[in-house]
Order: structure tokens, then sequence, then C-alpha cells
């Protein structure tokens, strides 16, 4: 990877703060913010509060035509103009989601301001939260997600994302979805490092191919075809998808969760991937996720994320059952390129075949649409007949 010298970067900062002087966002300092590999992410010391939002604080995004950690690693810049498009279509999207412990409410960042020209957008800052990736990987979560607080925000995300699902298939948004589905780069982008990727990776310990590389084959060949198919209205099982729907695009406050009374909060983050797609790249991809952090570090409460999850989103048609089946799948062993590639398996070699072929497996019982052998997988609660239209 060749990321930009520390003057490089200094540089970039200098023209950012350049091109907002004489603004409403001017900022007297610009802190790089860790988490994210596309952009480069600052936190923003307003000169002047924003009068209408008492904010003296903001997030400077600052996108270029490649990824922020590697200069030779080429990405459509047009991307947040998608993002800016999305956020100001949500405004938002404030939702308060009733569950058996608490009220919470999730809602997506604000955007105040986005220059075309030096692709930089000014959004809402989340103060004092960390993602839900770091918190279950925390030696704390236990404290910090007591009793039943990890089912609950399970439920709360789950909730919400069925309602952004579904909102966004509503004939007042397909303006939007013609906006917007045609997010070309990130769709091309989301097929590269999943569908065009999973096969390679299971090349590289052959034995969990073998006997299966035809039917795989044309699972890629299928589900990459999603990719391609152009944004239509009234799709039960397609429309407008978030993109990179995982714990790390989801930020809790610092602090316990308050599982038993009063309210909480989430915040959904990250939306330059926002594209027409199958719901299934969305479901499936927090799903994998989240068991990809039991199975590799043995985080229970991941597993009453997903428990809670399934039940927040509600009942699945069989197809997109199955679509999710074989995403999380194809997720779960494309974990193999989403690790730095240069350095040793971070995992006993045992550890990571066990996850490729679990991964393996969901994908071919997803294609057959064998319910039996999926309600005795990973996913066995997402199969229960409660769960199936």
């Amino acid at each position: 990877m060749a990321p930009l010298t520390q003057a490089e970067e200094q540089a970039l900062v200098q023209q950012v703060l350049h091109r907002l002087a004489g603004s409403p966002y001017a900022c007297s300092a610009l802190a790089k913010l860790s988490g994210g590999t596309a952009n480069f992410l600052y936190r923003g010391d307003l000169v002047q509060p924003l009068s209408s939002r008492a904010a003296d604080t903001v997030i400077v995004k600052v996108s270029t035509d490649h990824v922020a950690i590697n200069r030779d690693f080429p990405l459509d810049v047009t991307r947040c103009a998608f993002e800016n498009s999305m956020l100001s279509a949500l405004d938002g999207f404030p939702r308060t989601i009733s569950t058996p412990s608490s009220d919470v409410t999730v809602k997506a960042p604000r955007i105040y301001f986005f220059d075309q020209k030096m692709h930089i957008q000014i959004l809402e800052y989340f103060p004092n939260t960390t993602d839900l990736i770091s918190i279950l990987q925390s030696p704390s979560v236990n404290l910090s997600l007591a009793g039943s607080s990890p089912t609950s925000i399970g439920r709360a995300v789950g909730s919400w994302l069925r309602l952004f699902h579904t909102w966004s298939s509503e004939p007042a948004q397909n303006a939007l979805l013609a906006e917007v589905g045609p997010n070309q780069g990130m769709r091309q982008l989301k097929c590269l490092i999943t569908y065009d990727s999973f096969i390679e990776i299971l090349e590289r310990h052959p034995e969990t191919i073998q006997g299966h590389r035809e039917t795989l084959q044309a699972v890629k060949a299928a589900m990459k075809h999603e990719f391609e198919r152009l944004p239509v209205q009234n799709d039960e099982i397609r429309g407008l998808i978030h993109g990179d729907f995982w714990g790390g695009n989801v930020l809790l406050p610092n602090g316990t969760w308050r599982a038993s009374q009063g309210s909480n909060k989430l915040f959904i983050i990250d939306w330059e991937n926002i594209q027409y797609g199958h719901r299934a790249v969305d479901v499936g991809g927090i799903l994998a996720d989240l068991y990809e952090r039991y199975h590799f570090k043995g985080i229970a409460a991941s597993l009453a994320v997903m428990e809670g999850f399934i039940q927040g989103y509600g009942k699945l048609s069989e197809e997109l059952a199955f679509s999710t089946a074989i995403h999380a799948g194809v997720h779960l062993i494309c974990w193999y390129y989403r690790r730095d590639r240069n350095a040793p398996l971070p995992h006993p070699l045992p550890k990571v075949f066990a996850a490729l072929t679990t991964g393996r497996d969901l994908i071919l019982q997803g294609w057959v649409k064998d319910k039996n052998g999926l309600r005795d997988s990973v996913l066995a609660s997402l199969f229960a007949d409660e769960n199936i239209l």
C-alpha cells in the first residue's frame, strides 16, 4: 500500500482549510480521525458555531480518486456526490424504535455543506460515540452491554434497516431512486470485493472448493448480475441499499447502554455506497460481520446482536432469506481479503478453514434453497417458521 506522505496529507489539510475559510464552515483546525480507509476524515473545530445547529464541531470528509490509505487503488470520486444526495434526502431520517427494554432513536448524520469541486462534505458530528464493532471487541463489553443490551441494540438496528428499506421503496422516493441508485463506481466496487473474490479465496485452500466449483461459479454469475440490474420501482427484494451495512458503521454513545429504562441512541454513518441492489447485501452483510466476531474472537454478545437484528428486521420472503444466506456466506469468506494481505494469517489455520467452509456451506445451501440445512446453520433463527413469510 502507498498512502500519502505526511507532507502530502498536511498539504491536503491546508488546501481544505483554505477552501473553507470565509464560509460558515471555516475551521481553526482539523484533527484526523481513525477508522475508514476510503476517505480522509477529520474532526473540524469551527471558527464560529453554526447558529442553526448550535454546533461548534463538524466532520470534514474529503474524497479523492483513490483510497485514502492506498493511492494505487483507484476509487470513483463521484461517490461523495451520491452520499450528499442521499444524506440530503434523509435529513437524518430519525426514527424511534421501541424495544422490550427501551426506546432507541436511530438516525443518520445531517449534511451541512458539499463542495463539489474539492469533494468536501461537512457532516454532523456525533461526539462521545464508538462504533459497535469496537465496543463488541472491547474487554469491557459485558459491562457496557450488560444483560439484554446486545439483543436490544440488534433489534433497533434491524428495525431501522427495515424502515429504511421500506421508506426508500415508497413512490415518493422514486426520484431519489433514479438519482442515487445508479452509483456505478460503488456497485462495481461492492461486486469486486465480494462475488469477484470469493472463489479466488477458496482456491487458496483447494479442499474448500473441491466438488463445488461448478455450483459456485453459477452462484457468482447470477449474483454478479445483481450489480448490473437497472433500478426499477416496486421490487419487493431490491431497492436502495446502504451498501456497506456493518457494525463499524453503527455508532453508539459511550458509556453503559440503558437496557431497562430511559432512551438510547444509535447513528448510521458512511453513506457513499448507497446504490440500487438486492436487500440481501445489507441484511446478509451485517449478519456475517457479527458472526465473524464470534467465530474468530469468541464474542458471545455478537450472537445476541444477530438474534436481535433478525427479530427487528422481521419476516423475510423465502427468496430474500435464501439470498441473504448466500451473501452472508460470501461476506464471511471475503474476510480473508479484508485483512492485511501482506501479513500472516491472524488466526490458526483450522479456525480460518472453518470460516471458509461455513461461508461456502451457507452459499451452497442458499443456492439450492436447503431450508432444513440452513436451520442447522449459524443463521438458524433466520429460517425459523416465525421469521419466514
